[in-house]
């Protein structure tokens, strides 16, 4: 009866906030702990001074992250996709920015009481990442008069800016979404810029000359001459209702007059960002209007291209040339480059010996269309050449280009991150790790058939300073008669590498074989691991109970976060339940509702 009382009284209170919010302090936290599932987000944020004082932020987040659940109903796919470290509550703040903005879901059926104006308001400082989609008008309403101090806090907040549909954007009736984008990027935080789908040549040139660095020509009419070359067939702005600037060519303007021509409230008075933009992200067709335009992006640090379509040799060679322009200008700032659904077998020599000062690069290179393998450039290095390469991210199952990465790893010592998926072979890389890169702190191999490399991967952990291995779809048990002849001494490894926190496993097919695992913490020395991920291991319940009856026994001493999501743990919920119970005085536990009886993705997953 009690309890009954104190629920009712909870929901009574949550109910009428707008009264009671001041008295919300002199409560205790416990109560205050069972009150805040039942607020709004509006008053989530605005007690959370109050939840910090009485120590329940913990508590506060899993709230948000509920909440960020009910805004996105694939929120499954999504979350395996993030990190446990999440900021919950500017997730799920910036993601009901766009639900209103785009009007995607009514104000009165997310927040009671409250004008979509005041929703906007409260959530645009929480806005990171905007995304745009140019088919829908919820962009244009930013450049209204009532919105301008809405788009005032996007312009403090918003770092990265994505546009979607961007070859539309020059289309009638956009105008005010130019002056939405000037604002952001001209005036606001904006560092980087997303594109999906190639823009309008004119759009992307006007973008693109904010990458240009300080040592440009800085006058109108070589700006101008040098916008109109890749944008001649831009049509004119048309003028849309009383507020709209009218915007003839966008190629015309690309320094401060656009302030006036947009609106008598913008002018160059105001904190303007020169060469503001230093990452740029673009989905591509093709790379022609990219390498025309890439020699004069020498403020840019990071570039992403990803191709719609299959980028082929020929496209590949032309943007070559034009990077090694740009990299023979020594006030070029590019150390972060990334290329996807690339084909070209030698692009990792290629890169490298054109820019040997790359920080990090990522590539995702497809085999020729044909699958005809020509002879390949063997990468050469002089004995004293030094990459300084850190991050290295590699996909590729072309021979030639898996025989130049032992290569690359040789004059890499200070490579302290490597991504490898989708590489055979990877016996020859795994000892050269070892020998050649100290520094070395985090390995994720994906994909990647590891069940020859047993002794391999056990030299690697015994002789490495690794923080972070991940083995994610390694087939390591693939092969196995009897699956604790690599497991224990794996086990014995890892528990001997104390600087390792973290241990990834996810999609191996562990299944009981996860039993052994619980063996990280046995002994005096046991592992310092801080994160262990089994997901989509098919782990059943009575496996779960095993492991965690081994756990409870070993006690570790050091908290730990567990990923067990995308396992069949539904198939018996009482001994899920029992097993979860002796986990949890020792772990943070990361599981989910899912169905494993009505999906197959699980199992596609781990074979």
């Amino acid at each position: 009866m009690l309890s009954t009382l104190v629920s009712l009284s909870i929901r009574a209170v949550a109910q009428n906030m707008d009264l009671l919010e001041q008295k919300i302090p002199d409560l205790p936290a416990s109560l205050l702990k069972d009150l805040l599932p039942h607020l709004n987000m509006f008053y989530l944020d605005r007690i959370e001074k109050t939840a910090q004082l009485k120590r329940i932020s913990t508590s506060l987040q899993i709230v948000w992250a509920d909440k960020w659940r009910d805004l996105n109903h694939t929120w499954r796919c999504k979350l395996k996709f993030m990190q446990p470290e999440e900021n919950w509550k500017q997730k799920c703040l910036e993601s009901l920015f766009h639900m209103v903005l785009l009007r995607k879901a009514e104000v009165q059926n997310l927040l009671s009481n409250l004008s979509e104006h005041a929703v906007l308001s409260m959530s645009a400082k929480h806005v990171q990442v905007l995304t745009l989609t140019l088919a829908v008008r919820g962009g244009c309403r930013l450049a209204s008069p009532d919105h301008r101090p809405i788009l005032s806090l996007l312009e403090k907040s918003v770092r990265c800016l994505r546009l979607f549909d961007a070859e539309a954007l020059l289309q009638h009736g956009n105008a005010e979404l130019l002056f939405v984008l000037h604002r952001l990027i001209d005036h606001g935080s904006v560092t980087e810029v997303v594109l999906k789908k190639t823009p309008d040549c004119s759009l992307f040139s006007w973008i693109t000359f904010r990458c240009r660095g300080p040592y440009r020509t800085n006058s109108q009419s070589s700006a101008t001459t040098d916008s109109r070359e890749t944008s001649h067939n831009a049509d004119h702005w048309a003028e849309e209702g009383p507020s709209a600037p009218k915007c003839p060519r966008l190629d015309l303007y690309t320094d401060e007059k656009l302030c006036s021509i947009l609106s008598p409230l913008c002018s160059f008075n105001e904190r303007w960002h020169v060469d503001q933009i230093h990452s740029l992200d673009l989905e591509v067709r093709s790379l022609a209007t990219v390498s025309r335009l890439l020699p004069s992006w020498l403020s840019l640090k990071s570039l992403h291209l990803y191709g719609t379509q299959p980028l082929w040799e020929d496209e590949v060679a032309g943007f070559l040339a034009s990077l090694r322009k740009l990299c023979l200008d020594p006030h070029c700032s590019l150390r972060d480059l990334s290329m996807g659904n690339v084909s070209s077998q030698n692009l990792l020599a290629d890169l490298l010996t054109i820019n040997p000062s790359l920080h990090s690069l990522s590539l995702d290179i497809n085999p020729p269309w044909d699958n005809t393998v020509k002879p390949g450039q063997s990468l050469q290095f002089r004995q004293d050449t030094e990459l300084s390469l850190e991050k290295l991210s590699l996909k590729s199952a072309i021979v030639h280009t898996v025989k130049n990465f032992p290569a690359v790893l040789q004059h890499a010592p200070n490579l302290s991150s490597l991504y490898v998926s989708g590489i055979h072979h990877a016996h020859l890389f795994l000892h050269t790790l070892s020998e050649s890169n100290p520094l070395l702190k985090v390995l994720i191999l994906e994909d990647i058939s590891l069940t020859n490399c047993h002794q391999e991967i056990i030299h690697l952990i015994e002789n490495s300073n690794l923080e972070e291995l991940s083995l994610k779809d390694c087939r390591l048990l693939e092969r196995c008669t009897e699956k604790r002849d690599f497991l224990v001494p794996f086990v014995v490894a890892v528990r001997g590498l104390s600087s390792l926190h973290t241990l990834s496993l996810s999609q191996n097919r562990l299944a009981k074989s996860a039993i052994e695992i619980a063996d990280l913490f046995l002994g005096e020395c046991p592992s310092k691991i801080t994160k262990l991920d089994l997901s989509s291991n098919f782990i059943l319940p009575a496996d779960l109970l095993e492991f965690s009856q081994r756990v409870e026994m070993y006690r570790p001493t050091q908290r730990l976060t567990l990923d067990l999501r995308f396992n069949p743990l539904d198939r018996d919920p009482k001994v899920k339940s029992e097993a979860l119970k002796k986990l949890l005085p020792f772990c943070n536990i990361l599981t989910d509702d899912w169905d494993s009886r009505s999906t197959m993705a699980d199992h596609v997953s781990v074979m």
